[in-house]
C-alpha cells in the first residue's frame, strides 16, 4: 500500500498524465491529416535527436575490448530509435505519396522494425546497466516473452485473420470522418 501511496504522490506520475492527456485537449482543433504529418515529422526529427545525442556513448561502447551491459543498453537505445526514425520517416513519404501498398510490403519497412526488435533486446537483456537494477535479469521471463511473441507472429501469419471486422468496428470511435467510404 505504501507504494501506491508513493507513486500517486508521484510529479512524474502526474506530469506524464498531463502530458500525454494534453494530446486530447488539443485534438479537437486540429485536422487530424496534417495533425498526424507534424506528428510524425516530430517523431522522426525526435527519434534523429536521440541517436545523434548517444552515439558518443556508442563510440564509447563499440571501442571497448569488452562489450559492457551499460554499451549494450546505449547500443539498444540507438538501435530502437534509429528503427523508430526509419519507420516514421517511411511512413510520412508513405502517407504523403497516397499511401502506396508496395511501401508497406518492402523490405526496407521491416528492416526498420527490425531495428526496433534488435534495440528491444538488447534493452532487455542489459542487466543491472541503470543502477544495478534496471533491467533486472530474468532469462525463463524474456524466453517465455520471445516464444510467446513468436507463437503469436505465426499464428497469424498462418491464419492470416480478416481484421476487416475489427476495423470497421474501430473506426466509429478512431476515424475523423466515421462515415466516409473506405
Amino acid at each position: 500500500m505504501k507504494v501506491v501511496t508513493e507513486i500517486l504522490r508521484s510529479r512524474t506520475l502526474w506530469l506524464g498524465l498531463i502530458l500525454i492527456g494534453g494530446f486530447w485537449i488539443v485534438v479537437p482543433f486540429v485536422p487530424t491529416r496534417p495533425q498526424n504529418e507534424f506528428l510524425r515529422i516530430a517523431r522522426t526529427v525526435a527519434a534523429i535527436a536521440v541517436s545523434i545525442a548517444f552515439l558518443p556513448g556508442i563510440v564509447k561502447a563499440l571501442s571497448t575490448p569488452w562489450p559492457t551491459f551499460s554499451g549494450q543498453l546505449i547500443l539498444g537505445i540507438v538501435l530502437s530509435w534509429f528503427g523508430v526514425a526509419g519507420s516514421a520517416g517511411w511512413v510520412l513519404i508513405w502517407s504523403m505519396a497516397g499511401q502506396p501498398q508496395w511501401m508497406l510490403d518492402s523490405n526496407i519497412n521491416g528492416w526498420f522494425l527490425w531495428l526496433q526488435i534488435l534495440g528491444a533486446t538488447l534493452h532487455l537483456t542489459a542487466k543491472h546497466s541503470v543502477e544495478d537494477d534496471i533491467p533486472r535479469p530474468n532469462w525463463i521471463r524474456l524466453g517465455i516473452a520471445v516464444a510467446f511473441g513468436v507463437l503469436i507472429g505465426i499464428g497469424f501469419m498462418a491464419s492470416t485473420p480478416d481484421m476487416h471486422g475489427l476495423a470497421d468496428a474501430l473506426k466509429p470511435w478512431f476515424a475523423e470522418h466515421p462515415g466516409a467510404p473506405d
